[in-house]
């Protein structure tokens, strides 16, 4: 982590003037609202407060306040924001000056600079000399700070599946851990990109990471989905000695859609297709463990028993998961896929995609943590299927996170227990 305040001798002048005017502003701005807020987490969100009614200059006063007082444990979000409210308030200065230190992190990644690149809210700035070197300075930290790479792992429809393989940073453990990516079943580049800093969690543990993304929502439904997943444990499997890791010590992760397609393929019953014409399809997509988060699990029971959104399409559109349930069948006479619409038909594939109708007595360890205030995927979820794994003698661990919300930030610290768990459940 990194902290603002302690100056090195690669800082130059000028930005040592920019910190002491900023610790002078500090000052002013904690006298007076000291009364408000007294931690970091409340600096930060009265920054965010304050920046939706675009005062934006006391939003960078807070967001700087909060990295002052949390010190090596800010996190790079909180410098990119400080940043980029600097240059919203027509600061540039101040915003390069927080811009510096990232280019000298630790833990800021390649997603870090495209998504700074790409925040409108530096529009201000842009054209400054200042700001093409110092871009080019924290993708090059970024790019030292992770070795990634790009691979692919199918082919379907004429397009490519592709994930991005990260190495450790420290001594290898053999141990690899698959990262669905995946947000309301919706699967990108940019959401993989995202999660190179996040990762660092396992990899600074010795785990390989690869960050899955799918072919997704709106082109393909989840049954797809499930599919795709299940070709990267089989593609990771063959390939293993390649990248120096076991093939049998191989766990999933994801949070929401991306855990539920995690224990969508930790439930799965075995099933290899010996004959297949493509070898890496002749492998076993089993895993040995899933520590997901906040997941759905069961589809026809939502949040209470015969509840269900599968055939509620006005549902589904108001929470922008339609193309994820637009299930299609092959049709042979027209050549194209036709529309899944009888509601006997789309319950029954709503059954094959949940999880909880095929927990077995051999499934993997999971690991479970669900906030008591999701108002996204209901608790209920999880507990039934933890109910369910716990009556096939399964191995669990459950955790309901008081307070936390479908956000993997009110998920912390216990979040970072998945590390550990792994490294102990992957034998």
């Amino acid at each position: 982590m990194i902290s603002y305040f302690v100056i090195n001798s690669g800082i130059e002048t000028t930005d040592k003037k920019n910190m002491k005017n900023l610790l002078i502003l500090l000052c002013c701005f904690l006298t007076a609202q000291f009364s408000f807020a007294q931690s970091p987490d409340a600096w930060y969100k009265k920054g965010d407060s304050l920046y939706k009614v675009k005062n934006y200059k006391n939003a960078a006063m807070a967001y700087s306040a909060g990295i002052k007082m949390q010190g090596k444990e800010a996190d790079v979000s909180n410098y990119w924001r400080a940043a980029s409210r600097w240059a919203m308030a027509n600061v540039p200065d101040s915003a390069f000056y927080f811009l510096t230190i990232l280019s000298k992190s630790a833990t800021v990644s390649q997603g870090d600079a495209n998504g700074i690149e790409g925040d409108k809210d530096f529009k201000s700035v842009q054209a400054d000399k200042r700001w093409r070197p110092l871009m080019n300075k924290i993708m090059a930290q970024g790019t030292a700070n992770y070795k990634v790479d790009e691979l692919i792992y199918g082919r379907k429809d004429g397009i490519a599946l592709t994930m991005l393989h990260i190495k450790p940073r420290m001594k290898s453990n053999g141990k690899s851990i698959i990262w669905v990516i995946a947000g309301s079943w919706f699967s990108s580049y940019q959401q993989a990109e995202r999660t190179i800093r996040p990762s660092a969690m396992f990899l600074d543990k010795g785990f390989t990471v690869f960050l899955v993304i799918l072919g997704s929502q709106p082109r393909y439904a989840i049954p797809d989905e499930i599919e795709d997943a299940k070709r990267a444990v089989r593609y990771i499997r063959y390939n293993a000695k390649q990248w120096q890791i076991n093939p049998n010590q191989i766990g999933i992760t994801g949070g929401s859609a991306g855990g539920h397609l995690s224990l969508a393929v930790a439930m799965a019953d075995e099933k290899i297709d010996s004959a297949a014409q493509d070898p890496v399809n002749r492998i076993s997509s089993r895993v040995q463990a899933a520590a997901v988060l906040y997941p759905p699990t069961d589809c026809l029971n939502w949040g209470g028993a015969g509840l269900s959104f599968i055939n509620n399409k006005n549902l589904q559109i108001a929470n922008r998961i339609y193309g994820a349930l637009d299930f299609t069948k092959w049709n042979e006479l027209t050549t194209t896929y036709d529309h899944i619409t009888d509601t006997s038909a789309r319950n029954k594939i709503a059954r094959e995609m949940s999880p909880i109708y095929y927990v077995s007595a051999d499934d993997p360890p999971i690991f479970i943590i669900h906030g008591d205030a999701d108002l996204t995927v209901p608790l209920q979820q999880s507990q039934t299927f933890v109910a369910r794994l716990k009556e096939a003698g399964v191995e669990n661990k459950f955790i309901i996170k008081k307070g936390g919300v479908h956000n993997p930030a009110t998920m912390m610290p216990e979040f970072l227990d998945f590390a550990d768990w792994f490294d102990k459940e992957l034998k």
